[in-house]
């Protein structure tokens, strides 16, 4: 049986100020040769930390100007982090030093450890065990090291140190990739980003990608996270950290690698992880208020719109360009992201002609289309971009202009850095200008539409993701439930009927039924349920009964029901005569309008997923399924629904109506409760739930258990 939740912070983000945050560094393998991985590090640590920096060198009684020291076991004091750049074999040993001599942390950029093979993981055990053994913390290995610039924090290689030292700024950026995440920050910085922290983690020995962002979500400078994941060892901080952002009002943007077999395998050669299922990391993501994007570009798109934290009150914008062409891509584009464009009303658009050249060829409708004759009065295109920007229909603004230096340009910075709604601009290529001011620029109308619409979606969370630690355990349900599956210890699954029992136990709605032995019990069980009934075989061996002919639908009267009763064992005797027969359930017939399919299934990451999507036969045709991770309400359940099929299913005359879909939604969380409270059970499967009239009914059910033959 599960345990509830504790209200302690995950162990996961606790205990890294010492590491992130040094009063002190020591970095053995620094290094005079500054064309090196230790002398640049060092040269980086150097140029930017204020605080005492100790070299450790076996020979060297200087490097790069500082006193060095033979080894950890001789500096001076105990420093809050050791950076070590020696080779692989020598890790260990230096690990062991820290560990003895007080240290806070140590960060391993070193590689040669699990990604490389039998040996290198055999030292990469050696260090894991330093560290649990001690306590000390350690980030990598195999990593390039991190940056705080509010700390004045430079360990790493990721920018060299003759490049200028960037700007501290609310942005923060954690990688499980070293080069990736380098990668990421050049094109961060050159696009206008500004970062305050770069955290790469490597093969996380000890420190993962989810503690890092457990830590940063509190940091006050930090607004802005951003997240590249090949795997996650740690879901619980994950999903922890997500829900104090939701908190905080701080989005999360997470850009997830490892979605094909392929892919997978290759991050098992990277960094010697396993890999869970993309689609439930998606949806575990979402759930939790998480930005999930595909490109790197769509990363760096939402960072840039989400750094000068504006929010907005509705989803309405206002398009300004001088071509029309540009102004329609726009407006599909923004319709596509789930934006509206609004007319400009007519007292708004007369002021906007009067500070429009005359003659205006152009439109103020919305898009607000100046035309080229702005390109001669300076003025004009600064007037009309804050006239749009104040208009009382609009919450953000999207503009379109040349990348070329001039009064547009200038009245975009300046708008930028003094409108109070979101301004995002697409432009035909980058410009120092935007760059140096931060401007949101965007080479494609989707680009900007699409990080609009992320600024929308989070100002506009209807409510807010339920933390783990939220949830408590009913000891009475469980220890109900736990006596139905000890009748059924040293099975697999169990039988329909139990299964049917552990649900109406969570409070799921299933049909009338009861389990007879006999013919004539069947025609007495069928007369006490009234209508038509369905006949289903019971036996641990059949779990799927249409297979083996094991079921009769819509058996009405008592001479159908005997005869039937009849032929359906015979049947069952021929297509499966090794199967031990256990009775015959007889079971009501329920109407249904729709049908259908939730379950719970347990993630090798996430743990227990609720899945919910058509079933019936369909569940085989379409496959599109929303996930959530327990413990989640109603809401949520609503909304998984609501997105269902293009949230067909609930905005149309035939989909499911007010009273269905709170139904649905309660099941879905019983279904989670279950999931939480019941380890021994690996699966549930409710296929059909029969849904009509606003009542719901779980005609069929499976639940499989763990541990099972």
């Amino acid at each position: 049986m599960a345990e509830a939740a504790t209200d302690a912070a995950p162990a996961g983000g606790r205990g890294l100020d010492r590491t992130l945050s040094p009063g002190s560094i020591a970095m053995v393998g620094a290094s005079n040769n500054v064309a090196g991985i230790g002398g640049q590090v060092f040269a980086n640590l150097a140029r930017a930390f204020s605080g005492p920096l100790y070299p450790v060198h076996p020979r060297d009684p200087e490097v790069q100007g500082h006193r060095a020291f033979s080894s950890v076991t001789e500096l001076p004091e105990p420093v809050d982090l050791a950076v070590i750049v020696v080779p692989a074999a020598g890790v260990p040993a230096v690990i062991g030093e820290c560990a003895s001599s007080g240290v806070g942390g140590a960060l391993v950029i070193t590689s040669g450890f699990a990604e490389v093979g039998p040996e290198g993981a055999a030292l990469q055990d050696q260090v894991r065990a330093t560290a649990a053994e001690s306590g000390l913390r350690v980030i990598g290995p195999n990593c390039i090291g991190f940056m705080n610039l509010f700390g004045g924090v430079m360990a790493n290689f990721a920018l060299p140190p003759t490049a200028p030292l960037p700007a501290a700024g609310p942005v923060a950026l954690v990688s499980q990739s070293g080069g990736f995440g380098s990668y990421i920050t050049n094109k961060a910085l050159l696009a206008g980003l500004r970062l305050g922290w770069f955290v790469s983690t490597g093969n996380e020995v000890d420190v993962n990608i989810a503690g890092v962002l457990r830590h940063l979500v509190d940091r006050e400078e930090t607004r802005v996270l951003m997240l590249f994941s090949e795997t996650l060892r740690d879901p619980d901080v994950f999903v922890d950290a997500a829900c104090r952002a939701a908190e905080l009002d701080k989005p999360i943007v997470l850009l997830k690698a490892g979605r094909s077999d392929a892919a997978a395998k290759a991050a098992m050669s990277h960094t010697a992880s396993i890999v869970g299922s993309a689609r439930v990391f998606d949806a575990v993501a979402r759930q939790y208020g998480v930005f999930v994007v595909e490109t790197m570009e769509e990363m760096l798109d939402l960072g840039m719109i989400f750094q000068d934290g504006c929010r907005v009150r509705g989803r309405r914008v206002g398009i300004l360009t001088t071509s029309g062409g540009a102004g329609v891509l726009l407006a599909d584009a923004c319709t596509a992201a789930g934006l509206e464009v609004p007319e400009v009303p007519a007292d708004e658009q007369e002021a906007m002609r009067e500070l429009m050249p005359t003659p205006f060829y152009g439109s103020t409708a919305n898009p607000v289309d100046t035309t080229a004759q702005v390109v001669s009065h300076p003025g004009a295109f600064r007037n009309v971009l804050f006239s749009v920007g104040e208009s009382r229909v609009l919450d953000m603004v999207v503009a379109v202009t040349w990348a070329v230096p001039g009064p547009a340009t200038d009245a975009l910075v300046e708008y930028y850095q003094q409108g109070e709604k979101p301004l995002a601009v697409t432009s035909t290529a980058w410009l120092d200008e935007f760059q140096q001011a931060g401007v949101p620029t965007y080479t494609d109308p989707r680009r900007a539409a699409n990080a609009l619409g992320a600024v929308a979606a989070q100002s506009l969370r209807a409510f807010r993701p339920v933390a783990p630690s939220e949830w408590k355990p009913d000891p009475d349900r469980v220890d109900r439930v736990g006596r139905l599956l000890a009748a059924a210890a040293g099975r697999r699954v169990l039988l329909e009927s139990t299964s049917k029992q552990v649900l109406a136990a969570y409070g799921l709605p299933v049909t009338r039924e009861e389990m007879v032995t006999d013919a004539e019990g069947a025609v007495a069980a069928a007369g006490r349920i009234g209508g038509a009934v369905a006949l289903k075989v019971m036996s641990y061996d059949l779990p799927h009964k249409t297979e083996a002919g094991a079921i009769r639908l819509g058996v009405r009267g008592p001479d159908a029901v005997r005869a039937e009763y009849g032929e359906l064992l015979e049947a069952v005797r021929r297509r499966a005569p090794a199967a031990a027969i256990e009775g015959v359930l007889v079971q009501e017939m329920v109407p249904a309008r729709l049908e259908l399919t939730c379950g719970v299934q347990r993630d090798p990451v996430f743990g227990p997923v609720v899945a919910v999507g058509l079933g019936g036969v369909m569940v085989e045709i379409l496959s599109e399924a929303a996930l959530l991770r327990p413990p989640f309400g109603p809401d949520e359940a609503r909304a998984a629904l609501a997105g269902l099929l293009g949230g067909r299913l609930v905005g149309t005359a035939r989909g499911l109506d007010e009273a269905e879909q709170a139904e649905l939604a309660r099941v879905m969380v019983a279904l989670g409760q279950l999931g939480l409270e019941l380890d021994e059970v690996a699966e549930v499967d409710v296929n059909p739930l029969r849904v009509a009239d606003g009542v719901v009914r779980a005609a069929d059910a499976l639940v499989v258990l763990t541990g099972a033959g």
